[in-house]
């Protein structure tokens, strides 16, 4: 009987305990609390154009996380409103803005969120671009790994075949023909390892390969002349002439051009 009696004593003592976390004074639970702290009720007695030029003040002084506050709220207010619309496309500037791999994530994320929201949005090109965007900024130096560069091909792909009118189509082919380089200059690289390490066929079938796959990759004539010299090494001479003479009759102005004007000069004295 006293045993029970004691564990009744100790169930109030915890269900008083309880009633008075849950009151809190009047001030409700801590996650309630927090959620009242972080929102401004000022906020919801303004315009919705005044609370979203004060996200864009934030924004141009690069308190990207305060203009989210801003942009977020417009955006959850009004999101059947072209100016929620547009907060919304903001939220996901604001992340990209900060240029981090996480923010950049973020990014990605906000704005295929309004892609699939707003499909018809004379904005969704832009947003399918910046997509692409954010694979591209975090693309490595051409001797490092291509797994982001690649990303940013794809993405760029799918924004020209989604988009292929879009105003921004020349800034699409620009920066997806910078992608194709990056690519492009990563096999270079390797080809030219393989010349050092006399490994020729390697070398020529990985500088086939650029020939066939970038044809506007801006280091053109070198690949000409990596070709010559592979081939030359592997004997065959008739085809390293060839591409010698490209490398002079396609790009004379080059700096491989006189170097081309030397070895072909070499191959008659031979």
């Amino acid at each position: 009987m006293k045993k029970t009696l004691t564990l009744i004593a100790i169930l109030a003592v915890a269900l008083a305990g309880c009633r008075h976390t849950f009151r809190g004074g009047g001030g409700g639970s801590s996650a309630t609390k927090s959620m009242r702290t972080s929102f401004d009720p000022a906020l919801a007695k303004m315009p919705k154009e005044k609370v979203f030029q004060l996200g864009e003040d934030q924004f141009a002084k690069k308190k990207y996380q305060k203009a989210r506050q801003y942009y977020s709220h417009v955006y959850e207010t009004f999101p059947n409103d072209p100016l929620g619309r547009r907060a919304l496309l903001r939220v996901a500037d604001a992340y990209y803005e900060q240029g981090d791999a996480t923010n950049l994530v973020e990014a990605q994320y906000k704005y295929r969120d309004f892609i699939n929201r707003y499909p018809g949005s004379d904005r969704a090109d832009y947003a399918m671009v910046q997509i692409a965007m954010c694979s591209y900024k975090q693309m490595e130096r051409p001797d490092r790994d291509q797994q982001k560069t690649r990303e940013a091909l794809e993405k760029f792909g799918d924004a020209v075949k989604s988009y292929p009118k879009s105003p921004l189509r020349p800034e699409m082919d620009k920066r997806l023909q910078d992608v194709l380089d990056r690519l492009a200059r990563h096999d270079h690289i390797i080809a030219q390892y393989y010349i050092k390490r006399r490994s020729y066929n390697a070398a020529v079938q990985r500088l086939n390969g650029i020939v066939e796959t970038y044809p506007n990759y801006s280091s053109r004539d070198g690949v000409f002349f990596d070709l010559a010299t592979a081939l030359s090494g592997l004997g065959r001479t008739a085809e390293a002439r060839l591409y010698y003479e490209r490398v002079l009759s396609e790009f004379p102005q080059s700096t491989y051009a006189g170097k081309a004007k030397q070895k072909l000069g070499n191959m008659k004295t031979a």
